[in-house]
């Protein structure tokens, strides 16, 4: 990458910084934006990724622009096209045809070029590539890359190249650069042209939905505009702007139209061949309402309509037609046809206004020539949105100046001028030609200006003598004359024209026009013409041609910027202000010139705060949202400019001074507050001042200590207040902050109150201050308290002689002073306004001075006794102790004290009934008489008499106290099954007189005796169904109900717990239906009531069974028949239908039924279709017309036959029935009834007859009478009636001469008729709307009906009472102020009907509520009390509709709607891919519409794939009857639709249909290996295996190319296709039968019935046999040698019986390897082929060279191939870790037992840490026998023999140590002498040597190549004496040697012979993987002769060197 790319990937990265806020998914692009990104760069492997979105069929998405080579991707007719050239010819690629990615959904392009293949990947699925040939595969960049469009960069390959995109283009990633990670403009390396963030709603608008053109150049660019003959533009705008261009079109030759908004008039210009026509309308536009214009034109006329209104003009008859060419712009236009536009001299773009003047406001219904013009079809667009916002008026106006209102034409048309006597002669007079002049400049006015078309000659005038006067000096300007002092004031002449005296000097101002008045006369003497006599005034028109003048800063207010530190303050335009006369203000852009302290402070803008800007908007300035945020130091400066998009401002710096917060408080006064009251905290009572000039700033005061008697509270914008922490200022100053008082004990009066608090202002916090709080206590005074006396009376009231309190410590009245109730007295009840008080229910001072509190009595007491209840006093500020009020009740001593508990026992048992169940007494006497006026119903009363008594014992009417007493009474059951009985009775004090009456005047009280009766099972189940079973030979049928059932007559038994057991049965079985394999021998009723027995029949055709029954407890038995026949149908029952003329009657099973012996699972297997339809009605099915029903919908009463109200009475329709394959037609006879037949004859008289014996008797009326209906009665008066109940009438039967007494007729009236839907005067229910509430009165509740049942001298004494059983779910039901719970659910017809009770609704979504009540007549003397008589009460429940309010849209749940299908495959829609949920409306009424289906499919109903539908709703979704079904191809889709309640503007979304396609996909295809030496491997699912997502699981795999060298088998049988089952059992094997190959491969294809996926390939590799070590580390710069720890292939060697050889086919990239070599010491040959035994004998070494800086670990390896012999070359990878080196630590080389050929001999691993510091020891070594005085051999003493010990070399590799060359340790061969004598000699040479080789190695020390230190295990390597580094010093100039120290002890030094020895054997003890290459047998005898095999002498502290 050159200078440019690295400079680029910079910015690139500053601009992710920068504006990484910028960006909203993706980037959208108008048709005219591009991004363009300037590099330059060069690469053989390219890669391209983005999506993109559009709607349009073509477009540019991206080009790689160079010289010669490009890459081009655009969009051509829907598909991508790609074309490349990188040197070898243009190559196309073309995303596969069909599938179109112009459907507005969201598509991924993915690009890959790679050496000569190119691929093309669309949406992840469809691909196609194409190969490139020759030898050039790289793509240059010269011109840089480009998204979107080009810019106007040309070059011959864009020749037919897409236009610019329109859409919106999302992460593109070139080369894995984010072109688009930034959209903003970077001078010199990126430009972003009209590209915005996100993407855009106007892509998704529909054509009918209205545009929004908001900035001053905006507009909408189209394609040509075809006005050949005729032209018509029509559109609807709506604004409140004076001025703006709507239209625009250019022809050929210099002609145009152009319609524009001039002062709200609409404004149309023609150019044609020259010449301008105008033409206005007559009214305004710019009212903010909607106005509909109409352009039309021909050659001849040009037609405006606004509105109603229409005016016209004619254009030249010589005109030709208008030639229009370029595009249609519509609201405004591009900069490129700006100059031309502004020729025309329109008002919209005149002066500051020339460079915007769009129309500002809202467009639609754009038609031209009838063809729509929308955002679906337009080219371009700038500044617009979809949709019409609420146009807001415009804040100035527009003053139209007198030359604004000149028409100035564009050519020079003669103005007449003067009137002469020759017509001739006018016309020639004077010619005015506009003078032109640049804005604040100046220009000559010249004879060509002002043209006199005289006869000078003939006049006798010279061109001085023609004087021009200047009657009115020009407005804008002023003349400046250089006439000289003798010409006259403001006059010129000719000549002054000819030699430019005359200057217009323009004032600088922005108007276009200006104009003087001159007259012209004549100096000659002579007699001229009237046109020279100075008579006439003529108008001279300037045009100003607008110069765009510099904008200007100012600084109001100075200078000095002043703010408090570590604050932000505002930059208004008081502190900075731009002047900019010709420019819109809202275009100009301030810029920070420098770079800001960023130790001082940035700016920021409020919209992106915490960002530091450096530039910014004036609308930003004048909006307040530029802030100056400080920071640190308190000086600055800030250095600005303004800029207008052309010229910039002048330069100010505006200094910045930053002071330190100080304040003070100025006010803290506290608050006074009542007790439990609020006061509000204000600016008066708390504020604060600081030093900040004109900021604002933050002052809040923090809560330190909260109150402790209240809290500080601030009201929220919801309203509510809420407790706080700490608040602010602003808050305290808007009256948001107040004290409240939550303390409400009683307290004593010097408590204070305070809270503590601190004031905070940014960072500054101050000292802590207190904020006092005066608080006024109150206390309670009960000043009576006397107890109530109750003497003969049940109730009164409290009046304040009893109870009276006051509130001391504040004003209050008797209404706020309340008395809480703790507790509620025990004898009675207190009443206020006669409702029943609870606990803690409450009552005022004023309701008990206004007598509303009563005491009610409960019970009369049987002596005196004392009520207390205990109660507190409170208010709104506090609560009072707790207070307790006495009763006194004087008893009655008639007062009855019954005990009545009733009686519990067994069903068909007897009880006693003592007298703890019944007794009744008064304080006077215990003898009472008991009548019974209502026997019991279900049993009897029995009196257990004496035996010598004679009275009835059963069912006794009177009974006695002494008969309970005595424990005579006994109740006994009937034994029915009925639960409950009762008896009603009247105890009166009293005996038993002799008529068994009571004395009437005796005191009495009235009861019922409740009996509850505990049921036992004792009855035995009966059957109720008996009939014989059907069922198809040798077939099943279900077992149900219909044909079994059983009851038990027990009440409290349910039916379905009946156990069926069977036995034996001889033609069939019973089974389970859900599976057949499980026989059922025990079954029970619910079973078959859902069908969950089934019977399968084999065997004999009849048969029967026998079937045990129990409940439990009582057992029956039964036969079940069974008839097995040929399957038939059978009409059941054909009743008919009688239907009302004109009506509609339910066909039902009860009209017409079949039967079958089929198996019916569901009657809707019964099918019915008509074909013969009825002719005098038709049939109907849930409401739709049909001719096609089921037996279920006649079960379910969904058919139905509607008459056609015709005069025909009789009708029928015939049908065709089908259950499964058996058909059987049918009919049913329908007959017609008027409404006068409907009433049925009845029987009225059937008397006995008499007849004499043997005589005849005729039978008449009298005996027999059916009644005709002509005497009926009618009730009427209903009003007048009161509670009269009953009627009658009297009649006299006669038959003369015989005739009956007179008869009387009554008639009760009753409430309870069966048409009637309740039992009361009134229950209609009511309506309510949601979230209100309804008054029920007595016209929707009374039951005063029930009155009827009491004489009427009674009635007076009763009231009705309700009691709410259930209570509404939805609302709540108030009476008074209270509201209906289950503890207080009462109330009474009074209340009704007196104020009615209401019903208030919670507001929420339902549509129905309801409340049950039950309603009795109660005393009004007694507590109303339900009767324990369920007969005496009357439940109904009251209904309440609710009217809904539709006041929520719907909301759609789902936030990205989509469906996934397989590829021509079904799926159904449900819930969880589209819901939309609305409170207010159901599923049904929530409705969808298709606005554009599916490319890819369509949407149908589950009842009828076959047909798509367009609408749908949210219910059908629901039930899953929506399916979308894919028509089979590959290209995922997208629906359009909208959803709405209809009421609400419907929400529009798109639904994505992703297809998924029918794919075969490998989940497995992992490398096979066969171990080295081995020929076959098996293979299994784990190296091979396939899914797919079709129907078809079956995958096959056909091999299509076998393995070259091997078979694929299974068992011994070569196969070419094999199944997954193979691969799964392991059936499957590979055989290699070549040995030569170290690889092989197949390539094979796997398959479905429904595709395939071919060109798939095994890759088969000979693993070697070999071990190799781990994480293996090395130093850099060292040299490390590999064992056989590191690479072992001994096993090879031992199976092979050969040497292993490895071959390095990749060396390493920070390496080498290399061997010793044998010629010069020190030297190492590279070595690239070694053996098993060059590793055992430690002759491999890698040299490892890396550069690690800032890396702590770097990976390497080398490649090798492992041959030996008679198996199969194998190829392997090595890998290790580099590691830095460290100088300080070298390791001794000691190896562990895994290599043995270089084992040490020493018993120690290192040596003594003295000795490692002095030089770098790789090893110990042993002194090895040397030359002696005689013999160089050895001893001359001893002889050594052919039998010495063998040797190998490794033993002598093992004596090596480090000696630095050139400043590296290299290995070097040690040899020492052997004796004194011997050393001394040589030790003088050796010094001499020593010197010689020092300046022989520092000559050639820059020549020789550089070693690496010699490490045998490196650093962290796995063995288990892996040596350590350790510290050494060393010089790189001194050689180091080996110091092995003796020990004194002779038995710890062995001799050399026994080191040899040691050596030996541990040679050759080592393992079995060494290799021996030589041996000592070997060396010649004259060599070992002269070993030395004894020590010199050393004396003390001597070392052998």
């Amino acid at each position: 990458m050159g200078f440019s790319g690295k400079l680029g990937s910079a910015l690139i990265f500053l601009g992710i910084c920068v504006s990484a806020a910028e960006l909203a998914y993706g980037a959208s692009f108008f048709g005219k934006s591009y991004v363009e990104l300037k590099i330059i760069e060069a690469s053989s492997k390219t890669s391209l990724s983005l999506q993109f979105q559009t709607s349009k069929s073509s477009g540019l998405l991206f080009l790689a622009a160079g010289e010669t080579d490009y890459w081009l991707v655009e969009l051509q007719s829907g598909s991508v096209q790609v074309k490349l050239e990188l040197g070898s010819g243009e190559k196309i690629l073309r995303s596969e045809r069909g599938v179109k990615l112009n459907d507005l959904a969201l598509h991924t392009l993915e690009i890959y070029h790679e050496g000569g293949e190119v691929t093309l990947t669309v949406d992840k699925h469809f691909t196609t590539s194409v190969k490139i040939l020759g030898l050039l595969h790289e793509l240059n960049i010269q011109h840089g890359i480009y998204v979107g469009g080009t810019g106007g960069f040309d070059k011959p390959y864009m020749e037919g190249a897409a236009s610019n995109f329109r859409g919106c283009i999302d992460e593109v990633l070139f080369n894995q650069r984010d072109i688009l990670s930034s959209l903003r403009t970077y001078s010199g390396f990126k430009n972003v042209h009209e590209v915005s963030a996100g993407c855009s709603d106007e892509f998704f608008a529909e054509d009918s939905e209205p545009v929004s053109l908001f900035s001053s150049k905006s507009y909408l660019e189209f394609a040509l505009w075809n006005a050949q003959e005729e032209a018509v533009f029509e559109c609807a705008v709506r604004t409140t702007e004076p001025l703006g261009l709507l239209l625009y079109n250019a022809g050929q030759q210099g002609d145009f139209v152009a319609m524009e908004n001039a002062e709200g008039l609409i404004r149309v210009v023609i150019g044609k061949s020259g010449r301008n026509t105008h033409l206005s309308s007559l009214s305004h536009v710019n009212d903010n309402n909607w106005h509909y214009i109409k352009l039309r034109f021909t050659s001849k006329h040009l037609h405006l309509t606004v509105d109603e209104e229409t005016v016209k003009v004619f254009l030249s008859s010589r005109s030709k037609n208008l030639k229009l060419r370029g595009p249609l712009f519509v609201g405004g236009i591009d900069d490129s046809t700006r100059v031309a536009v502004l020729k025309i001299g329109l008002l919209s773009l005149a002066g500051r206004k020339a460079r915007g003047g769009s129309f500002r406001g809202c467009l639609k219904d754009v038609k031209a020539n009838s063809a729509k013009k929308s955002l679906k079809n337009v080219l371009v667009t700038k500044d617009i949105s979809a949709g019409c916002a609420a146009v807001k008026k415009s804040s100035t106006t527009f003053k139209t100046t007198t030359a604004q209102m000149l028409v100035i034409p564009t050519t020079s048309i003669p103005q007449m001028a003067v009137k002469p006597t020759a017509k001739a002669q006018t016309k020639k007079f004077l010619t005015l030609n506009n003078l032109v002049v640049a804005e604040g400049g100046e220009t000559a006015l010249e004879s060509k200006h002002i043209k006199l078309n005289l006869e000078f000659k003939k006049l006798g005038v010279r061109q001085s003598q023609i004087i021009f006067k200047i009657t009115k000096q020009p407005h804008r300007g002023y003349l400046k004359l250089d006439t000289g002092p003798e010409r006259e004031q403001n006059s010129f002449t000719m000549l002054d024209l000819w030699y430019g005296r005359v200057l217009y000097v323009h004032d600088g101002s922005e108007y276009s026009h200006d104009h003087f008045s001159f007259s012209v006369f004549t100096s000659s003497k002579k007699v001229v013409p009237e046109y020279l006599k100075g008579d006439k005034q003529y108008l001279f028109n300037i045009t100003i041609t607008p110069t765009n003048d510099a904008p200007e800063i100012i600084l109001p207010e100075g200078n000095l910027f002043i703010l408090l530190e570590n604050s932000k303050k505002c930059l208004a335009s008081n502190v900075i202000n731009a002047i900019d006369i010709d420019t819109n203000s809202t275009e100009l852009q301030f810029s920070i010139l420098g770079n800001l302290n960023a130790n001082a402070g940035f700016l920021e803008n409020a919209m992106n705060p915490g960002t530091a800007i450096t530039t910014f908007s004036n609308t930003d300035l004048e909006e307040g949202n530029i802030y100056y945020i400080h920071r640190g130091v308190r000086t600055s400066r800030i250095v600005l400019r303004v800029s207008d998009g052309d010229r910039v401002s002048n330069t100010v710096v505006l200094r910045i001074m930053a002071v330190p917060v100080d304040y003070k408080v100025v006010n803290n006064t506290g608050l006074i507050v009542d007790q439990s009251d609020t006061a509000l905290v204000t600016k008066y009572n708390l504020s604060v001042e600081t030093n900040a000039v004109n900021q604002e700033v933050e002052i809040r005061y923090i809560i330190v200590k909260a109150p402790k008697y209240g809290e500080i509270q601030r009201l929220h914008s919801n309203g509510e207040w809420k407790k706080i922490n700490s608040f602010s200022q602003r808050s305290v100053e808007r009256g948001r902050v107040r004290y409240f008082g939550t303390f409400h004990e009683l307290q004593s009066p010097n408590v204070t109150e305070m809270f503590r608090f601190k004031v905070s202002i940014g960072s500054e916090t101050g000292e802590e201050l207190v904020f006092p709080i005066i608080v006024k206590w109150v206390n309670f005074i009960l000043l009576k308290n006397i107890p109530l006396v109750i003497d003969k009376g049940k109730k009164q009231a409290l009046t304040s002689v009893n109870l009276l309190a006051v509130m001391e410590g504040a004003r209050i009245s008797e209404s706020g002073l309340h008395y809480r109730l703790v507790t509620t007295p025990k004898r009675g009840q207190l009443l206020l306004d006669g409702e029943i008080l609870k606990q803690n229910s409450s009552f005022s001072q004023k309701d008990i001075s206004a007598q509303k509190v009563e005491y009610e009595l409960i019970g009369k007491p049987h002596e005196d006794v004392e009520d207390v209840f205990s109660f507190q006093l409170f208010s709104k500020h506090a609560v009072s102790l707790i207070h307790n009020f006495h009763a006194l009740i004087k008893a009655d001593v008639n007062t009855i004290n019954l005990t009545n508990k009733g009686l519990t026992l067994v069903e068909g048992e007897g009880e006693l009934i003592t007298r703890a169940e019944l007794y009744a007494e008064t304080l006077n006497t215990k003898k009472f008489l008991y009548t019974i006026i209502q026997s019991p119903r279900s049993g009897k009363l029995k009196r257990i008499n004496r035996s010598d008594s004679t009275d009835s014992n059963d069912n006794i009417t009177i009974f006695t106290n002494e008969d309970i007493i005595g424990q005579r009474l006994m109740y006994v059951h009937d034994d029915s099954e009925s639960t409950h009985d009762e008896f009603i009775f009247v105890a009166a004090a009293g005996e038993a007189t002799d008529n068994s009456e009571a004395d009437p005047n005796s005191v009495s009280v009235l009861g019922t005796f409740t009996i509850i009766i505990q049921l036992k099972n004792d009855e035995k189940p009966v059957r109720v169904v008996d009939k014989v079973f059907h069922v198809v030979r040798n077939g099943q049928r279900l077992l149900t109900s219909q044909d079994l059932r059983y009851h038990d007559p027990d009440s409290d038994f349910n039916d379905v717990q009946l156990l069926y057991t069977r036995r034996g049965i001889p033609n069939g079985d019973l089974v389970l239906v859900n599976d057949t394999s499980k026989k059922l021998f025990q079954f029970s009723q619910e079973d078959l009531e859902q069908n969950r027995v089934l019977f399968v029949h084999h065997g004999a055709d009849s048969g029967r069974f026998v079937l045990f029954v129990t409940d439990g407890k009582h057992y029956t038995s039964s036969l079940l028949e069974v008839s097995a026949s040929d399957p038939y149908v059978r009409i059941a029952n054909n009743t008919g239908l009688l239907v009302q003329k004109g009506q509609e009657k339910y066909l039902t099973t009860a009209n017409f039924s079949v039967n079958t012996n089929l198996f019916i699972a569901e009657e809707s297997e019964i099918n019915y279709r008509v074909f013969l339809s009825p002719k005098h009605g038709a049939l109907y099915l849930n409401g739709m017309r049909t001719e096609s029903f089921t037996q279920n919908d006649l079960k379910n009463g969904q058919v139905v036959y509607r008459h056609d109200n015709s005069n025909n009475l009789v009708d029928k329709f015939n049908f065709t029935i089908k259950v499964k394959h058996l058909l059987l037609d049918g009919g049913v006879n329908v007959r017609i009834y008027l409404e006068s037949h409907q009433r049925a004859p009845r029987i009225v008289h059937n008397s006995n007859l008499l007849v004499e014996e043997g005589k005849p008797v005729k039978i008449s009326k009298k005996n027999l009478q059916v009644n005709e209906g002509l005497i009926a009665y009618e009730h009427t008066h209903t009003e007048a009636i009161g509670w009269s109940a009953e009627d009658s009438f009297q009649f006299i039967v006669f038959s003369p001469p015989a005739s009956l007494e007179p008869q009387e007729f009554h008639i009760t009236i009753s409430y309870d008729n069966a048409e009637r839907s309740s039992r009361l005067l009134a229950n209609t229910g009511a309506v309510v709307t949601e979230g209100e509430r309804i008054l029920i009165d007595k016209f929707k509740l009374d039951a005063s009906n029930l009155m009827v049942k009491l004489p009427e001298s009674k009635r007076s004494l009763y009231e009705v009472w309700y009691q709410v059983i259930s209570l509404p779910t939805h609302g709540v039901i108030v009476v008074g102020e209270r509201n209906i719970t289950k503890q207080k659910p009462y109330f009474s017809q009074f209340i009704v009907n007196k104020y009615g009770i209401t019903y208030l609704h919670d507001d929420s979504e339902s549509r129905t509520d309801n409340f049950t009540f039950a309603a009795w007549l109660n005393l009004k003397s007694k507590v109303a009390l339900r009767p324990l008589n369920d007969s005496e009460v009357v439940e109904e429940m009251f209904n309440i509709t609710i009217t809904p309010i539709n006041d929520q849209p719907p909301e759609l749940k789902t936030k990205a709607p989509s469906l996934k299908v397989v590829q021509g495959y079904n799926a159904v829609l449900n819930s969880d891919h589209i819901n939309a949920v609305d409170l207010d409306n159901l599923p049904e009424e929530i409705k969808y519409s298709i606005i554009s289906g599916p490319n890819n499919g369509y949407v149908a109903t589950a009842e009828n794939l076959n047909i798509s539908i367009k609408h749908f709703t949210q219910a059908d979704i629901n039930d899953g009857k929506i399916w979308f079904v894919q028509d089979g191809s590959s290209s995922s889709g997208v629906f359009y639709f909208s959803v709405t309640d209809g009421k609400h503007r419907p929400l529009y979304k798109l639904f994505n249909l992703e297809v998924i396609p029918i794919m075969i996909k490998l989940i497995n295809n992992t490398q096979l290996e066969v171990q080295q030496g081995q020929s076959i491997s098996a293979i299994t699912n784990e190296h091979l295996a396939a899914e797919t997502n079709g129907k078809v699981t079956a995958i096959s795999y056909e091999i299509t190319s076998p393995p070259q060298f091997g078979h694929i088998l299974i068992g011994n049988k070569s196969v070419t296709l094999f199944e997954q089952e193979d691969l799964m059992r392991g059936h499957l094997t590979y055989h290699m039968n070549n040995l030569s190959a170290s690889h092989d491969t197949f390539e094979f294809t796997v398959m479905t019935s429904e595709g395939n996926v071919s060109e798939q390939v095994v890759n088969i590799t000979v693993r070697p046999l070999l071990k190799m070590a781990e994480d293996f580390k090395i130093p850099t710069g060292t040299t490390c040698q590999l064992g056989t720890d590191v690479l072992d292939a001994s096993k090879l060697a031992n199976q092979t019986g050969s040497v292993p050889k490895f071959e390095v086919k990749r060396l390493p990239t920070h390496g080498r390897f290399v061997r010793p070599s044998h010629m010069v010491r020190g030297r190492r040959e590279a070595a690239k082929i070694f053996t098993q035994k060059d590793i055992e004998l430690g002759l491999v070494l890698l040299e490892v060279e890396a550069n690690m800086t800032g890396v702590d670990l770097l990976n390497d390896s080398f490649a090798f191939v492992l041959t030996a012999n008679n198996v199969q070359p194998a190829e392997g990878t090595f890998l290790y870790s580099i590691i830095p080196f460290n100088g300080s630590k070298v390791q001794n080389i000691t190896l562990n037992e895994n290599p043995p050929l270089l084992n040490s001999t020493s018993t120690s691993g290192q040596l003594p840490l003295g000795t490692q510091t002095e030089m770098p020891t790789i090893m110990p070594t042993e002194a090895v026998p040397r030359w002696r005085n005689k013999s160089r051999w050895g001893n001359r003493k001893s002889n050594t023999s052919a039998s010495a010990p063998d040797v190998t070399l490794a033993s002598f590799v093992q004596q090596t140590t480090i000696e630095p060359v050139n400043g590296k340790p290299v290995a070097q061969a040690i040899q020492l002498s052997g004796s004194l004598h011997i050393i001394l000699p040589l030790a003088f040479l050796a010094v001499l040597l020593i010197v010689i080789i020092i300046v022989v190695i520092l000559m050639k020390q820059k020549k020789k190549p550089k070693h690496r230190p010699l490490i045998s295990n490196c650093p962290n390597n796995s063995g288990t004496n892996s040596p350590s580094f350790q510290s050494v010093e060393r010089s790189p100039t001194v050689p180091a040697v080996t110091v092995t120290r003796l020990n004194t002890s002779s038995a710890l030094s062995p001799s050399p012979i026994e080191r040899l020895n040691q050596m030996v054997t541990t040679a050759t003890s080592s393992k079995e993987t060494s290799t021996l290459l030589y041996n000592c047998n070997q060396i010649d005898a004259e060599m070992v002769h002269h070993c030395r095999t004894t020590n010199p002498t050393l004396r003390h502290n001597q070392y052998w060197v």
